[in-house]
Order: structure tokens, then sequence, then C-alpha cells
């Protein structure tokens, strides 16, 4: 009996040694899938941080490429509009008249309506479509949002990053503050429309736009 009762004891003690690797594996097991569904969570609130941040890049980037693909426009208005878009735009409120295209810069005459607001708007007499604008109105702004009383800084800061300056055909200077725009377009921000003249000197940050002219390249001398 005592031999059957040393033998009954070891099993016992063997059970129990088993049972307890057993409960300690598993211990092991629930503590490592803890870490690991931690480690997942944290993983995942990451790659979705980044993902909202590469989301929001894509964002800002589509936004700056439609800036630039988007034509140039002033007051709403762009270059090659008809008359019926300026109407549906402007009214038809404003006066008419005519300026004659003597230098021969333009190739043909050209109607000229002029808005209260303090936009004109010139269209070609024998085509039709909008070939100049011209704003003086603090209300009226360009498709990038740039408006009469703005400063040279906003300006710069604004038109640089996108647009390459307009360069003097018979001088090789650099003419401040007029932008080439797509289509051949010019967009020009006067700071001193006192002194008659469209190219700028002596700008400085705080200079203030007094004039936008959004008008064709290749009609300037």
């Amino acid at each position: 009996m005592s031999r059957y009762s040393v033998f009954s004891l070891e099993g016992g003690g063997g059970n129990s040694m088993e049972v307890n690797n057993i409960m300690i594996k598993k211990a092991i097991l629930i503590v490592f899938l803890i870490v690991l569904t931690g480690a997942l969570i944290i993983t995942s609130g990451c790659s979705e941080d980044i993902d909202g941040e590469a989301k929001n890049e894509m964002i800002n980037a589509e936004t700056s490429n439609q800036d630039i693909m988007t034509p140039s426009s002033l007051g709403g208005i762009s270059l090659g509009d008809s008359l019926q878009t300026v109407v549906d735009v402007l009214g038809n409120n404003y006066t008419e008249s005519t300026e004659s295209d003597n230098a021969e810069y333009i190739g043909e005459d050209m109607t000229v309506w002029s808005y209260e607001s303090g936009i004109v708007v010139s269209f070609g007499k024998t085509s039709g479509k909008v070939l100049r604008i011209t704003s003086t109105s603090t209300d009226l702004k360009t498709n990038l949002g740039i408006k009469v009383g703005d400063a040279a800084k906003t300006v710069f800061e604004t038109y640089k990053p996108l647009y390459e300056e307009a360069v003097s055909r018979h001088s090789d200077e650099m003419l401040t503050g007029w932008f080439l725009m797509e289509d051949g377009a010019v967009m020009i921000f006067d700071f001193d429309k006192s002194d008659g003249a469209v190219v700028n000197s002596n700008v400085t940050p705080d200079s203030s736009v007094e004039k936008i002219i959004l008008a064709y390249w290749k009609h300037f001398d």
C-alpha cells in the first residue's frame, strides 16, 4: 500500500506541475496577445494619422494645381469671354466708349464698357471677345484673391511661386508686378497709377496695389 501511495503522490505532483506550466503558458500567451493588440491599435492610429496628413497634402496640391489650371480672371471675367458672359457676371449698368487701335498693337479697335464698380472691360470690335480688363476697385479680386489695396508683399507671395515676372522686350529689365499667365495673358499690378505708366519703380513690401490689369502680353510693345 505504501508503494502504491508513493506512486500516487508522484503522479499528483506531475499533474500539478503540468497544470502550472499550462497556466503559465496561457498567461504568457494572453500577455503577448494583449501587447500585440495594443501595438496593432497604435500602429493603426499612426497609419490613420499618416494617411490623414497625406490626404491633406494631396488636397492642398490639387487645390494649387486647380489654381494654376483655372483661367486667370479679374472681377470674375477672363480674357476671351463673350459680351454675354460679361453681362451675366457684371450686369448691363455700364457706359460705352470706343478705343481705336492707332498703334496697331491689338489688331482691331475696341469697344469699352466702364462700370461704376471700378472695372473696365475692353472687347475687340471684330472678335467680340474680351481683350483687356482693368480694375481700380477694392471689391474686385483676381482668381487668386488679390485686389486693389493689397500690399506688394501679399501679391508677390501669392504670384511669384506660380508665375514668372515678365521681362521688357526693349531693355531685358524685369517688369516688377507683371506676371506671365497661361494662354499668353499677363496680370499687371500697378502700384502707382498717378504716374500714368504701368511700369513700376521703387516698389516696397508695403506698397499698395492701385490698379490691376489683365491683358494679352503680345499686345504690349
